[in-house]
């Protein structure tokens, strides 16, 4: 039991930090932002699986080719970034302890309740999702056979409808399968459980970084703004397909991932692109997110360059400037479209052979 606690903690707060420290490294502003880098850590391992599933999978590769493999190259690139950033582990946590000196205790303390709430609701209570045959079934199917969408999690046949294009070109379940696979734990139970503890928490960590932006790191409006959408993701189950009800509901499934995280993550990348300028990291991060959101469900593959290019438009007009205006507004959408090239080439490679 010991092992298996400290084994998650490793696998689901320690690695995805350390990925995350490795890009922003190299971020001037984000190097010492822990939350940040938590929420590109995960990112990262989204984008590094959609990388390796999807070929795996079309060349019905094992899932233990696959398994290795990733665990591999994150563990190689979390070894690299603890070397990289062991030398400036005082001035994160110096950081670290400026934020909480900063921070409103009360209006924290609400918002940690309001989280809590919503976390504690998947502990004691279970979900039942008609999704999950598919969601946590080809996750099972997957460790049991060690095949990758060669069975369907239905009927066990070797022709079933997992062998249609949509669902491998978007193989979110492979990453609970991996996860499951990591830390021991029965795919049910990281997707009920697990996943719901980690990802609730993301999604109020990317709000807050955007608050940050929108409110200019004033502390207490921030967690008024938080505070304030808390409710209204409790409150938003008006619908069962709001973004509101996939989080409450069933986050552990790629297209809640995509609604609940991802989006809000190309909204929180672009606004933070100062002064108009991108640079080389603002298209590595929205490169990055491109994959993950491909990787969370077919629908990334439409949506978040959409989300991208929308978002960008509208903020280039917002502060568009008649002087050398156009010519940067111009390279600045093309930064967006090239980083969009991911989810480009999988809906061509859809269309072509799905």
């Amino acid at each position: 039991m010991i092992l298996k606690i400290l084994l998650s903690i490793l696998v689901l707060f320690i690695i995805p930090e350390l990925l995350g420290l490795l890009i922003c490294r190299f971020i001037k502003k984000e190097k010492n932002n822990i939350i940040f880098a938590f929420v590109i850590g995960y990112l990262l391992e989204f984008a590094i699986g959609q990388i390796l599933a999807v070929p795996m999978i079309l060349y019905e590769v094992s899932f233990s080719v696959l398994f290795n493999t990733y665990v591999i190259i994150i563990s190689v690139l979390s070894i690299i970034s603890f070397l990289i950033n062991v030398i400036r582990i005082k001035e994160i946590i110096k950081n670290i302890i400026q934020g909480i000196k900063e921070t409103p205790k009360l209006l924290a303390l609400i918002t940690l309740i309001l989280v809590g709430i919503q976390v504690y609701a998947f502990i004691e209570y279970a979900h039942i999702d008609d999704d999950d045959a598919i969601y946590v079934g080809t996750s099972t199917t997957i460790l049991e056979t060690n095949t990758l969408y060669k069975y369907s999690a239905n009927t066990g046949s070797e022709n079933g409808e997992q062998l249609h294009l949509r669902y491998r070109l978007g193989p979110f379940p492979v990453y609970t399968a991996i996860i499951s696979k990591m830390i021991n734990i029965h795919p049910a139970i990281v997707a009920h459980l697990v996943f719901p503890c980690i990802f609730v928490p993301i999604v109020y960590m990317i709000y807050g970084l955007i608050g940050d932006e929108l409110f200019k790191k004033d502390k207490k409006q921030i967690f008024q703004f938080l505070i304030i959408l808390n409710f209204v993701f409790i409150w938003g189950n008006y619908s069962a397909r709001t973004n509101f009800t996939f989080l409450l509901f069933r986050i552990w499934q790629g297209k809640a991932v995509l609604a609940n995280i991802i989006i809000p993550t190309a909204w929180l990348l672009l606004l933070k692109v100062e002064d108009n300028k991108f640079k080389l990291a603002n298209f590595l991060l929205l490169f990055i997110l491109n994959l993950a959101g491909t990787f969370t469900t077919t629908m990334g593959i439409a949506l978040v360059p959409i989300t991208v290019m929308v978002i960008s438009f509208v903020l280039e007009m917002s502060r568009f400037n008649f002087k050398n205006g156009i010519l940067k507004t111009i390279k600045n959408l093309g930064i967006c479209l090239l980083s969009c090239m991911p989810s480009i080439v999988y809906g061509i490679t859809y269309f072509v052979k799905g």
